[in-house]
């Protein structure tokens, strides 16, 4: 899903997760004061840290529906220009959430490419399971995910926001790709400054590594999937300030360009 990016794309790669098993997720003692319906953040994205690629708005939003209230989250690209790589990881996604816990309920993604694919999920964070399946014009593929937590990309986007992640600490949790499952660990890596409207804002750099998972569950000892470093920046909201680092099938950068929030 990412010289004006402040110069390498990704840090050393990140160790591997400690353990196959994941964690119980917590959450900061802040957390329902940070994420804000209406919100939408643009970043630029260059791909391989120096070819401007497009752009990729993420908009926070709230619905209101018989089966009760959801935070959703939103990720819209826009493709600047047709580099393959970027279009198999780019795309259109819709997720649902508990706005309690911030945990994916359902999702829907289309991809951006020429011969577009869906991706779509349903998670049972409380009972531990999930079913996501993948849809093109020739082919249907569904799957049942034993385990969580569950996530898919958009949410553990904004997640990273809210989350208690401290150093020393180490998150793991299930990461849904279509059909893909990953094995998702975040940990704590330091601190930074993002330049950004003529201020330098103090971050929190947030590392995500995303291990695939064989049908046992287990680790498959592949090369990680994603490697990327996250700033969150210290700031009201605890916006993403920049994201960069290894993805699929390249390496990806996103800087944030503009940021609207609503007055509460």
């Amino acid at each position: 899903m990412l010289a004006g990016l402040c110069g390498c794309v990704s840090d050393p790669r990140t160790a591997a997760p400690l353990s196959r098993l994941t964690t119980k997720p917590s959450l900061r003692e802040d957390a329902q004061q940070i994420l804000v319906p209406g919100e939408v953040c643009t970043y630029g994205v260059a791909w391989g840290g120096i070819l401007p690629v497009g752009r990729v708005e993420y908009r926070l939003g709230k619905l209101l529906s018989d089966e009760g209230t959801f935070l959703v989250y939103e990720g819209i690209t826009e493709p600047a220009l047709r580099v393959d790589a970027f279009l198999k990881s780019a795309g259109t996604i819709r997720t649902l959430a508990d706005p309690e816990t911030f945990l994916p309920v359902s999702s829907f993604w289309v991809a951006a490419d020429e011969d577009p694919h869906i991706r779509v999920a349903h998670f049972d964070q409380e009972g531990g399971s999930g079913v996501s399946g993948k849809i093109a014009s020739d082919f249907l593929q569904v799957r049942e995910i034993k385990g969580g937590p569950l996530f898919d990309p958009i949410s553990s986007i904004f997640y990273g926001r809210v989350a208690d992640v401290t150093p020393g600490k180490e998150l793991r949790a299930i990461m849904v790709e279509g059909t893909t499952i990953n094995l998702m660990t975040v940990r704590h890596k330091g601190t930074g400054y993002v330049a950004f409207e003529g201020q330098r804002i103090p971050c929190t750099k947030i590392s995500l590594r995303t291990d695939a998972l064989n049908d046992q569950g287990e680790l498959t000892g592949e090369d990680p999937w994603n490697d990327l470093v996250a700033w969150v920046g210290e700031i009201p909201g605890r916006p993403l300030m920049r994201i960069a680092g290894k993805v699929r099938f390249g390496t990806i950068a996103l800087k944030l360009a503009k940021r609207t929030v609503p007055e509460r």
